[in-house]
């Protein structure tokens, strides 16, 4: 019996991008060697992202000058300006303490968007006082804000690609809009920033606050990843507070592929499939470059059951080359899957953040019991292709040939027995046992007369 992850995607019609959604990492590690439990898949784990002080040095003593800030303040706009401004007069130092008190004291009111309790108010005042809003009621605040310190702003509204995002359903000029942001001139130029998302994510059905240092003063060309402005039935007008010299369409928006904030940290570009959503037959191969990084990548697939997302463990195999990173998706299944790519630096033991989503289409299966074999985390998998076996689904009690191109290893085993090598290529015959055995691929190094086995890749006997 396979084990499968299980969400439901019932909320989504609910938030529609409001909040940001759940940015989720996965963990690399080796798996449990018992073939009963080959199948089994990895939790998705929040990740861990930056706060306030990690790496901004520059916004430290701003950052805790907030976050000590009296209660009382939430009373009043003026009296949080004026306490603020004890600090610094620096205007683009206000508007990191003002989006720091922000992502501090707003909770995102995900009962009342859910129908849970009333909603709550989103005036100013109500929202500062109570803490809890939705994204109208951050946007608010930031522009009351900035305004009562003389800095220019503006609350900007629009289409964002937030929780519940389907690039199944593209935003049209009459499509609701589903989201608000604040765009701030500083030094007589204007930036961009999403209090919300910059406070915390949903993951399910609750709303768990948590710093994210990208959305203050964003590129543009990034922000436009998942932002659209759209105000007053005006596309072009509209179009400009993307703030870049040649704006991105509102088609141009709904075809282009989901990048997490991730993927601009880490410089990952999409290189084979720009389109966020794909159809396709059998299997597909993505390719991804890193400028001049190497990185390790992981993707997870999920099939879309009704209205339930299930994972489809070893659907998908991740491989890197220098900078580029080939991901290849073989869904077991016809139908609409979701497929989650992942990336980090370094390979073995970590964790990985998730950089991209794509929408697969997928309208014929060649093998429906074809699996990929399990990837262990190991520095040494990168370096090798697999060329035959490609399912880790052995027959039992028989002989199958092995070949992997490794030129950079001295020596490859299958369990404890050596493949022969010839130059690059590592080949040889193994002999299967009985159904429910485990034949795993190991790195194989010598010194003097010790031997060590490196675990990179496990099939098994069916």
């Amino acid at each position: 019996m396979k084990a499968y992850k299980v969400w439901t995607n019932t909320i989504c019609v609910f938030t529609m991008g409001c909040i940001g959604s759940k940015p989720r990492q996965t963990a690399v590690g080796p798996q449990k060697t018992d073939v009963s439990n080959v199948k089994s898949v990895e939790n998705v784990k929040v990740p861990v992202v930056e706060s306030p002080q990690e790496g901004i040095h520059e916004f430290a003593d701003i950052d805790q000058h907030v976050q000590k800030a009296p209660s009382a303040l939430k009373e009043s706009v003026e009296s949080l300006v004026n306490y603020v401004m004890t600090k610094t007069k620096d205007q683009r130092l206000l508007v990191r303490g003002f989006f720091v008190w922000i992502a501090e004291n707003i909770r995102y009111d995900i009962d009342g968007l859910l129908g849970r309790q009333p909603r709550a108010p989103n005036d100013v005042t109500s929202v500062m006082k109570n803490g809890l809003s939705v994204c109208e009621g951050y946007a608010s605040v930031m522009e009351a804000l900035c305004r009562s310190a003389g800095i220019e702003v503006k609350k900007l509204s629009g289409f964002s690609k937030g929780f519940g995002y389907d690039a199944d359903k593209p935003f049209t000029e009459s499509s609701q809009t589903s989201h608000a942001w604040n765009a701030v001139r500083l030094d007589g130029k204007w930036f961009l920033l999403d209090c919300t998302w910059g406070a915390g994510h949903t993951d399910g059905h609750i709303y768990v606050k948590e710093f994210k240092e990208f959305y203050f003063l964003t590129d543009p060309a990034q922000f436009v990843n998942d932002h659209f402005p759209y105000m007053d039935n005006n596309l072009a007008e509209s179009m400009k507070w993307q703030l870049l010299k040649k704006p991105v369409t509102l088609e141009e928006f709904n075809k282009n592929a989901q990048l997490k904030s991730h993927a601009f940290a880490l410089g990952v570009v999409p290189e084979s499939h720009k389109s966020g959503t794909i159809t396709m037959t059998n299997e597909i191969q993505l390719k991804f470059r890193s400028k001049n990084k190497r990185l390790h990548y992981k993707a997870t697939l999920w099939h879309l059951d009704g209205h339930t997302w299930r994972e489809k463990a070893d659907a998908t195999l991740a491989r890197s080359i220098g900078d580029l990173g080939v991901i290849r998706v073989h869904p077991p299944l016809t139908g609409k899957y979701r497929l989650d790519i992942f990336a980090k630096e370094g390979s073995g033991a970590g964790t990985m953040a998730q950089v991209a989503v794509y929408v697969l289409h997928c309208n014929s299966v060649r093998d429906g019991d074809f699996q990929f074999p399990i990837v262990y985390a190991s520095i040494y998998t990168d370096q090798c292709e697999i060329v035959q076996p490609q399912n880790a689904k052995l027959p039992a009690n028989s002989e199958i040939n092995f070949e992997i191109k490794a030129p950079d290893l001295d020596g490859i085993s299958v369990n404890r027995e050596p493949l022969q090598k010839n130059g690059g290529l590592f080949s040889g015959i193994v002999r299967t046992g009985d159904k429910g055995c485990a034949y795993k691929v190991n790195a194989v190094f010598k010194t003097g007369n010790t031997t060590r086995w490196e675990a990179m890749f496990q099939y098994h006997t069916e």
